[in-house]
Order: structure tokens, then C-alpha cells, then sequence
């Protein structure tokens, strides 16, 4: 939702006042290879807009990897049907945030794979660093992908790098004992 308020913080659409309320549709295409996800936010975005909905295809299912699809293959993902000023509103939060949700957890996946396809018996985590207001969808991502999300802000675990060492005089002992976890 702070997307959408992002882009009309006044709550008005100039363009979707140009446009008008008529009904219409919209379809969701894949073009290219990877794996869907976002498909939770992808609804949000329209739930918010409201009076749209939306009918996702059969064949669209959250996670699933979809290799053939291209410009020339295109597949059929959704049909999302309302007021055109509404879907134009949600078009571009809903597509920004399904794309993004979509390649982390497509460029997830394939370290996942090479990480199994190598015998390794650890996980793949994502760090981190994400992209300001986009944390959620990019940890959701990490896991649609098969990775592990390792932690999601830093009040989850304790991780003293060297900076944190550094301010605690040099000595790694010191860092840990300083930490909630040294003091048990």
C-alpha cells in the first residue's frame, strides 16, 4: 500500500480521472524464464485499489519455474478485470513487485540447484541487504526459490562483523560478551 500512496499521495489520480471508471481488463503475461512469485502482493495491490479482480490461470502457481517461456512463447498468467482507472493505479506497483519477487526467486532457485547439483548439504540464504521497501517481498522471494531467508532484521541473531569488533577495542571476545547471547 505505500507504493500506491507513493504515487498518489493527494489520494488523486489525474490520469485515472482522465481515463474514467468504465470497465475493462488487463492481462498478465510471462515473457521470460523463471520462477513466479509474488502472486500475494500482486492481489494486495489490487485488493487496495479495489473493485478489481483478479482470475489467475491454472497453470499459474507460485513457485513454479516456467524455462520456455520468451517474447515468443509467452504464457498466460492472469486477467485482472475493473475500473480502468484502478487498474492503471495498480498496474505498475503490481507488476514492479511480481517482477522483483519473481527473479530473486528465480536467481535463488538456480543457487539452490548448484548448490545440491555439488552434493552440498547447507543452505543457500539470501543476506540482509535488500533493497529499501522491498525487504518482504525479496525475503518472500528467497524462499519461493528454495533459499533460506538467514534473518530479517538485526534484532533476529546475534552477527558481530568486523566492524563491531573494531568498535569494541579489537577483541572479538569483548564484541560477544557485550552481546544478549554472551551474557547467558
Amino acid at each position: 500500500t505505500q507504493s500506491l500512496q507513493d504515487d498518489t499521495p493527494s489520494h488523486f489520480d489525474v490520469g485515472g480521472h482522465v481515463v474514467g471508471n468504465t470497465i475493462q481488463t488487463a492481462e498478465l503475461w510471462m515473457k521470460s524464464p523463471g520462477v513466479l512469485a509474488g502472486i500475494p502482493f500482486f492481489n494486495a495491490t489490487f485488493d487496495v485499489c479495489g473493485s478489481c479482480t483478479i482470475a489467475w490461470e491454472d497453470i499459474a502457481i507460485e513457485g513454479q519455474s516456467y524455462p520456455n517461456a520468451s517474447g515468443d512463447n509467452k504464457i498466460k498468467l492472469a486477467t485482472v478485470t475493473g475500473p480502468v482507472s484502478h487498474l492503471l493505479r495498480g498496474e505498475r506497483t503490481a507488476l514492479n513487485t511480481l517482477s522483483r519477487c519473481s527473479g530473486v526467486a528465480t536467481l535463488s532457485n538456480e543457487c539452490v540447484q548448484i548448490a545440491k547439483s555439488n552434493q552440498w548439504n547447507g543452505l543457500v540464504a539470501g543476506t540482509r541487504k535488500t533493497t529499501p521497501g522491498f525487504r518482504l517481498v525479496e525475503k518472500y522471494g528467497l524462499l519461493v526459490g528454495g533459499a533460506a531467508t538467514h534473518r530479517l532484521d538485526l534484532s533476529q541473531m546475534v552477527m558481530l562483523k568486523d566492524n563491531h569488533v573494531w568498535a569494541c577495542g579489537g577483541s572479538i571476545e569483548r564484541a560477544v560478551k557485550k552481546s544478549p547471547c554472551g551474557q547467558w
